[in-house]
């Protein structure tokens, strides 16, 4: 990611719908991590019960947790 590239996460707090754009995040770092292989209805089920959880939580690094990559 570039220095100018935001994440997901930087605009959170500012969406409207937050637990939507966690969820959106989420999924889509999934995915990456993934290398689009993952499953949308499965990865979109996690990500309901991990905000849940992690909710206050940047969702990029709890899909990194998640996934197990220790970065």
């Amino acid at each position: 990611m570039t220095g100018q590239q935001k994440s997901p996460f930087d605009v959170l707090g500012t969406h409207p719908y937050p637990r939507e754009q966690w969820r959106c995040a989420f999924v889509s770092e999934w995915a990456r991590l993934a290398e689009g292989c993952a499953d949308k209805a499965q990865t979109d089920e996690a990500a309901e019960e991990l905000y849940a959880w992690y909710g206050a939580r940047n969702p990029a690094e709890v899909a990194r947790e998640e996934w197990g990559d220790p970065s």
